[in-house]
Order: C-alpha cells, then sequence, then structure tokens
C-alpha cells in the first residue's frame, strides 16, 4: 500500500521560487547582454579605395572623380589613378587587412555601432594609428605617404 504525502504549500513555493531564481537570473542577463550580444553579431559593410595622386600630368580616373572634387582645392596633383577597391562585411572586432603598393598593412577594424555612427580603428603600419567616428555613407579620406612621384590616399566609405 501506497502512502501518499502532502508537501506543506509553503514549501512547494520556497521550492519554486529556488528554481525560478536561476532562470530570472538568466533571461536577465540575457536581456542585459542582448544589446552587447547584438552590437557583437552585427555586421557592416566598408569599401576602401587606394589612389595616387601624382605630379605627372595625366587624366583623373573615372572611379575617383568624387575623390577629385573633393582634394583638386586642398592638394596639388596633376593626375589620380585608383590603385585599388576593396569591399568588406566585418563584424564588430574583425579586422580587414589591405596591403599598400609600398608593403605596408593598412588594418580596419569597426570597433562600435551607435547613433552618432561607426567608430572605426584604422592603423596604417608606421604611419598612422587612430579612431575615427565615421556617418553611414560618409567617405574619410586620409592622406597615407609619398609614394613614386605623389602620394598615397587611402579613401573609407561605411555602409551599415
Amino acid at each position: 500500500m501506497f502512502r501518499s504525502r502532502t508537501v506543506p504549500p509553503v514549501r512547494l513555493a520556497v521550492g519554486a521560487i529556488l528554481l525560478g531564481l536561476p532562470l530570472l537570473a538568466a533571461a536577465a542577463a540575457f536581456l542585459i547582454g542582448g544589446t552587447a550580444a547584438a552590437q557583437a553579431v552585427r555586421r557592416v559593410g566598408l569599401s576602401l579605395m587606394v589612389s595616387h595622386a601624382s605630379q605627372r600630368p595625366g587624366p583623373v580616373d573615372p572611379a575617383a572623380e568624387w575623390l577629385d572634387r573633393s582634394l583638386r582645392n586642398e592638394f596639388r596633383y596633376q593626375s589620380l589613378h585608383v590603385i585599388e577597391v576593396r569591399h568588406f562585411n566585418l563584424g564588430m572586432q574583425e579586422i580587414g587587412v589591405v596591403v599598400l603598393p609600398t608593403g605596408k598593412h593598412v588594418n580596419i577594424r569597426p570597433l562600435q555601432l551607435g547613433d552618432s555612427g561607426l567608430l572605426l580603428a584604422v592603423d596604417i603600419e608606421g604611419t598612422l594609428q587612430t579612431d575615427l567616428r565615421v556617418a553611414n555613407r560618409s567617405p574619410v579620406v586620409i592622406g597615407v605617404e609619398r609614394y613614386q612621384d605623389g602620394k598615397l590616399i587611402l579613401s573609407l566609405e561605411p555602409d551599415y
């Protein structure tokens, strides 16, 4: 014969609360960390163009016409040639790498995406190490270094 044993209601309530606390804590941690997790998973497009502004007479590369309009009144050069265009799809903290014609490496790393734009780490080996905040689809132009008879120019444009 089996005896049924009844558990006092107070003990049941305490047991349910104790069992529910870890679940509640896990849910709270998920909700609080959800923003950081979403930030880590978020990917951004990034276009990178390496150009050469030269003192040698010549044309402006059609792919660099927008860059020429931006730089024409700021720098003296006779021709502008696009050397390389790269498109990246990077997650936060993921590094995109481009090798310049001089052999130096350019590392681009999205750090944070917020209302005020994309925080981007730019490291040009032996030349520049900085963080920039860039608005969506707003190019940033960086004069890198002398190259041949002119200067290398790096332009970055995020798309998020």
